[in-house]
């Protein structure tokens, strides 16, 4: 079933202004579209056809002022007759019938040119206007609509979904920068070097303009066309150089395009975004031939509008992509775009059925974000074939679990990354900017040159072997999960799980008011921390009742009245295992509590961070299920833990919530590839790690969440950090490490040597 928008009173777009030069006209349509009769009106056939108008009265599609002075001229000062007045213009311009044109007896109406391309075709009922509508609109006609660039429309688009509509249909308007990341190193730089390589050679330059007609372009996710817009700017001007260089070179030959709209593919879910992007493209077609027009002389008559009829609504998780842009193995295809992206936890049922559809093929699928049916869809769709594709994905598919999903399959095809763009800021000008960390991936065929690697934390450009589905220049690994340390290390154990209903922990407060009324409790309360109470100093208790103990617990009132409330809590669950507890109410459904000192590694912190925050915490506390714990081990474990190359490893291979890092000892720590020690070496770790505690208990006017706050980090602790930094590093090699990408590199050589799973490695 196709899912139609909610349209919101929009609010458009302030700080486009500068990129297009247009302030006031957006001034002036932000209050032109708030008229309230104007508000029924915003849908997609009403807006796209006054946008044109505007547009096509400055840009010699109409007359000069053709469209804004037959409104002024021809209409009642008060509105009455500006709704039937429109509605006969928007007929006149879907015709071509010279009989019908000549019913008109209006010559100002006939007078209006034959549109077509689909924008006129339907007729649809308009709402009376009033005197305010129509002077707005006439306003909005007096600017220069020529100035604008057909990408706008993208960020319009956004503006006008309300935010929960956003978000289901995952409208993300893609900034010309971020697309440029994609098309340059997809298409754009290989047909840039091809004119350069073959500027000399009016034969060579003629049989590239014939190859650039050919190509197809193809965004499986278009919203209002951004993509496809862009790239059919950059090749239409690429096209222009040619034919500069061939006049050059003496050529005879009339010019003309070879680049035609039919050549872009889309397919959109959203009925609005994609009425919008066919009318995007043509507007773009429109500026592209009158540049042409401009360069060479010559271009292709603008009226009637040619149709694109390559933009399909529907979704395209589930959709066979061939049959919307059909291509044989030697076509050249470029599949390019921004899925949306909905973690696991985040995808309504219906998006979760996509999903089934999309990957029907894959053995573990759970848990895959929205975004990876896109890269399947996309594999199946080049594999074997010269077509390629790029995706802006949400850094997740290239963490966790996910790899191993979703990468494996896709390996397993005989594709390869191109090449990749690490993480980064997603952002555009729209309102309601999503805020996400994201990656660039170019997936291709069997690839024998050397990829390129764009590391955006450095903002440099490397020729590399290999890139590996971590985004890491390394060979393709994937790194599984393990049950056993494979370095041999200590046990990492899950915190302990309550599944009380809240009863079984309390803070501070009632903490005192029962020891100070039952000192006999004292055995039974321990301090409780997890993630929460490490990082932000939450101080926290439970009750921690070994079974015999169990008397002494019921034997104190208040005690038994909370077990009381666990008890029937348990009894409610939907989960046997903790209806199971229910009988037990004094004990913890699952126990990992020792009573030793431990370290304890929070199971999710934030991304800004260097360093994730790391407890050492004393016996008497038991580790809650928001953590890991590590128990009876020296400070030297500490310091490798919390050191930059496990950072790094964990940022690598880790999963994420949202955008935060999740920490999991089967993927983060059994898999780490820890160095062999000396007892030296070990008695050095411990020592800085001990001087890293010390540092962090002097500054008590912060918890350990705003120490680590990348703005707050103190100077004292980052220097404790980076000494702990070298001397971790030297127990791997002498000579230090000079990137976070070095350090991967040679990790992943490392945890190759400690697995022996050949299938965990694919050749290059």
């Amino acid at each position: 079933m196709q899912r139609h928008r909610r349209v919101r009173q929009p609010v458009f777009l302030a700080e486009l202004a500068h990129l297009h030069k247009v302030d006031e006209v957006l001034d002036v349509l932000f209050h032109f579209l708030q008229a309230d009769e104007l508000f029924q009106l915003l849908h997609q056939f009403f807006q796209a056809r006054l946008l044109f108008c505007f547009f096509a009265e400055d840009t010699g599609l109409f007359k000069q002022d053709q469209f804004t002075k037959a409104i002024e001229d021809n209409t009642a000062i008060d509105g009455s007759d500006l709704a039937n007045f429109i509605d006969r213009l928007f007929v006149i311009m879907s015709t071509d019938n010279k009989d019908l044109r000549e019913q008109q007896t209006n010559k100002i109406i006939s007078d209006f040119p034959y549109v077509n391309g689909g924008l006129f075709s339907e007729r649809y009922p308009i709402p009376k206007l009033s005197r305010r509508a129509r002077l707005l609109m006439i306003q909005c006609g007096k600017f220069q609509w020529s100035e604008i660039n057909p990408d706008i429309f993208g960020s319009m688009t956004q503006a006008i979904v309300s935010p929960e509509d956003r978000a289901e249909l995952g409208i993300h308007y893609t900034s010309v920068p971020n697309i440029m990341k994609v098309i340059q190193p997809l298409f754009m730089d290989d047909l840039a070097a091809e004119y350069l390589r073959c500027r000399n050679d009016a034969k060579a330059l003629n049989a590239l303009l014939v190859r650039m007609g050919k190509i197809k372009f193809f965004d499986p996710a278009c919203g209002s066309g951004n993509f496809l817009i862009i790239s059919y700017k950059r090749v239409r001007e690429l096209e222009i150089e040619i034919w500069k260089r061939l006049f050059e070179l003496q050529a005879t030959a009339i010019p003309f395009t070879n680049i035609q709209l039919t050549q872009f593919y889309g397919i959109e879910i959203d009925e609005y975004a994609c009425d919008t992007a066919k009318l995007s493209l043509w507007l773009a077609e429109h500026q592209m031939n009158n540049k042409f027009r401009e360069e060479l002389g010559t271009a292709p008559n603008p009226l009637p509008l040619r149709p694109t009829g390559q933009i399909v609504c529907g979704n395209a998780c589930t959709l066979d992509w061939n049959t919307v842009c059909p291509h044989t193995k030697d076509e050249e295809v470029y599949v390019m775009g921004n899925p949306p992206y909905y973690g696991s936890k985040k995808q309504t049922a219906e998006q979760k059925a996509d999903m089934l559809v999309a990957l029907a093929e894959l053995r573990n699928k759970k848990g895959l974000d929205y975004i990876a049916g896109w890269f399947w869809n996309g594999a199946k769709y080049i594999k074997g074939t010269k077509a390629k594709y790029a995706f802006v994905t949400t850094n997740s598919v290239c963490q966790g679990e996910q790899v191993d999903m979703l990468w494996r399959s896709i390996l397993e095809k005989g594709l390869t990354i191109a090449f990749a763009h690490t993480s980064f800021k997603w952002s555009n000008n729209a309102k309601n900017n999503a805020v996400v960390s994201c990656v660039i991936i170019g997936v291709t065929n069997d690839y024998a040159g050397q990829r390129r690697y764009y590391n955006e934390s450095t903002q440099t450009e490397q020729k590399v072997d290999n890139i590996n589905p971590y985004l890491s220049i390394s060979s393709n690994i994937i790194v599984k999960k393990e049950n056993t340390n494979l370095s041999g290390m200590p046990t990492m154990y899950f915190g302990s799980m309550p599944r009380d209903g809240g009863y079984l922990n309390f803070d501070i407060d009632y903490r005192d008011y029962l020891l100070e009324r039952f000192p006999q409790a004292q055995p039974l309360v321990k301090k409780y921390c997890g993630s929460q109470e490490l990082i932000q100093g939450t101080i926290r208790y439970c009750l921690w009742i070994e079974e015999a103990q169990k008397d002494l617990a019921y034997s104190i009132p208040p005690i038994a009245e909370l077990l009381n409330k666990v008890a029937e809590d348990r009894a409610k669950s939907d989960a046997e295992s903790t209806r199971d507890y229910a009988q037990r109410p004094y004990m913890f459904v699952q126990r990992s509590y020792q009573p030793k000192t431990s370290i304890l590694v929070p199971r999710v912190s934030s991304e800004r961070r260097e360093y994730i925050p790391i407890g050492y915490v004393e016996s008497d506390t038991v580790t809650s299920d928001s953590a890991f714990a590590i128990y009876d081990v020296d400070f030297w474990l500490f310091g490798l833990l919390t050191s930059k190359i496990h950072n790094v490893w964990v940022r690598a291979v880790a999963g994420s919530l949202e955008n935060r890092i999740r920490y999991a000892a089967t993927l983060c720590y059994n898999t780490f590839p820890f160095p062999k020690m000396s007892n030296a070496q070990r008695n050095e770790l411990s020592k800085l790690a001990k001087e890293i505690l010390l540092v962090r208990a002097e500054h008590t006017e912060m918890t350990l969440g705003d120490m680590y706050n990348p703005e707050n980090f103190p100077d004292d602790l980052r220097e404790a950090h980076h000494n702990l930094d070298l001397a971790v590093e030297r127990c791997y090699r002498e000579k230090p490490f000079e990137s976070d990408e070095e350090r991967l590199e040679f990790l992943f050589k490392q945890y190759i040597k400690l697995t022996t799973d050949k299938s965990t490695l694919w050749k290059t």
